[in-house]
């Protein structure tokens, strides 16, 4: 009789599971493709508005600023969710509102750092690195936007911990519906390259305030109160283990930007501002296609951190295998299947002075394919506090990617970026599979 109702009961459980992983996941891809539907208009309007020269001043002008703050930047949402979801668990709401804090604190103060940084540095990049020194004044203005933005952080983290995917899935939407207002709205007024750095500024800086204001209703609704009263005290305990998960996710987030931005900068160093607009497409498209595989990643993430302690090792590995067959795979394969219009797409959205980025798009997407596979990958080594190993190989591919960069930027430009690019990703993304497989990684 005990062995039956134990059985119904872990039926049901895994049902509900389910169900949260469809209907979180699916919430959130749907705004994801929403939100990458509208980032789309914007680059196709900015792209056909200003032009390939143009266009890629704006990508080169972002870049730098962007490059700073992953530089600086701990973006905590990583870690606070793991904490959050496992306070939450354990009903531990004093060290919760303690992480929160945290949380909100660093990112601010970083932010704060790198935009410092993008001030006093920003005219020498202007002028000897991108022979543009008129650029200078919109990488600050640029930067003066991360204060607000890193508002997202902490509250993503205590919005999905509370499973409230459908507000999320709002702000998902929200962002780049104000970027494109903003951004298309100054350059047909007549701003040109500065309207669109100023509208994706004000657009970031705007969606950060919401969400805070969102994230801080909820822990009032919930009677605990305001994240800001909260005690450190509370987390003091914490300390070591603390500092050394912000320390790896801070080495990880530092490796994410320098692996996107330097190439950047490097095209348009060595092949001017053009090729340097046909990366941006191309690491756009791959960005709308790696959408499902990042909705995924943020559902089962804070439900991984919660059930750490509570379920059995072998019931996770089997519903990691049964993701990857029955989700991640069929997702890799959509993915593939879509590079087969991408010649006649990207022509079509962009013009066709951006055909010469259709080849490059296909192959980025094929990176993204493999990585969708094992959506759950990144997740699980968080979850299971084996930060370390996913730190380590990432540093190996960026290592990868920016040593061998500037010798195939130079030898074959744009093309032979995004190949080493993808080359790098799949073997990433394989090697920390196969790590998993071989060392037999414990969930405890």
């Amino acid at each position: 009789m005990i062995s039956q109702i134990s059985k119904v009961l872990t039926n049901r459980s895994q049902a509900i599971f389910r169900y949260r992983l469809a209907e979180g996941a699916s919430l959130l891809a749907v705004s994801q493709y929403v939100a990458a539907a509208l980032n789309i208009v914007t680059n196709v309007l900015m792209a056909r508005l200003l032009g390939p020269t143009d266009y890629g001043l704006v990508a080169l002008t972002i870049a730098y600023p962007t490059l700073l703050w992953s530089f600086v930047a701990i973006k905590s949402v990583s870690v606070i969710t793991r904490y959050v979801a496992a306070f939450r668990a354990k009903r531990e709401f004093e060290k919760l509102k303690a992480v929160v804090k945290l949380g909100y604190g660093l990112d601010f103060f970083v932010s704060l750092l790198a935009f410092t940084l993008v001030a006093v540095s920003g005219w020498w990049v202007s002028k000897n690195f991108y022979q543009q020194p008129n650029l200078a004044w919109l990488m600050v203005i640029y930067a003066g936007s991360f204060p607000l933005f890193s508002l997202t952080g902490a509250s993503w983290a205590l919005l999905s911990s509370w499973e409230r995917f459908r507000l999320l899935a709002i702000f998902e939407v929200l962002h780049p519906f104000l970027k494109l207002c903003l951004v298309v709205g100054f350059i047909v007024v007549g701003l040109g390259v500065a309207g669109a750095v100023i509208g994706m500024a004000l657009a970031q800086a705007g969606v950060g305030l919401i969400m805070m204001v969102a994230a801080t209703n909820l822990l009032l609704r919930e009677a605990l109160g305001t994240w800001w009263k909260a005690s450190l005290e509370s987390a003091a305990s914490l300390k070591r283990e603390l500092i050394g998960f912000f320390g790896l996710n801070y080495l990880l987030v530092t490796l994410s930007g320098l692996v996107v931005q330097v190439p950047m900068m490097l095209l348009g160093y060595f092949r001017g501002p053009k090729e340097a607009g046909f990366y941006r497409i191309a690491l756009s498209i791959g960005t709308v296609g790696s959408y499902l595989e990042n909705s995924l990643g943020r559902v089962v993430y804070p439900t991984l951190s919660a059930w750490w302690t509570s379920e059995g090792e072998e019931r996770i590995v089997n519903a990691l295998k049964r993701w990857t067959l029955k989700i991640g795979l069929p997702i890799s394969a959509t993915l593939i299947f879509t590079t087969l219009f991408f010649p006649w797409l990207l022509p079509l959205l962009y013009g066709q002075g951006y055909s010469p980025a259709v080849l490059g798009a296909q192959v980025v997407m094929l990176g993204v394919a493999i990585s969708a596979a094992f959506f759950w990958l990144n997740s699980f080594y968080y979850a299971s506090g084996k930060v370390n190993l996913w730190v380590s190989g990432y540093a190996l591919y960026t290592t990868l990617v920016i040593g061998l960069g500037w010798l195939v930027i130079k030898q074959w430009g744009f093309l032979g970026l995004t190949c080493l690019i993808t080359m790098g990703k799949v073997l990433f993304t394989l090697s920390m599979f196969a790590l998993l497989s071989w060392s037999k990684v414990r969930l405890r």
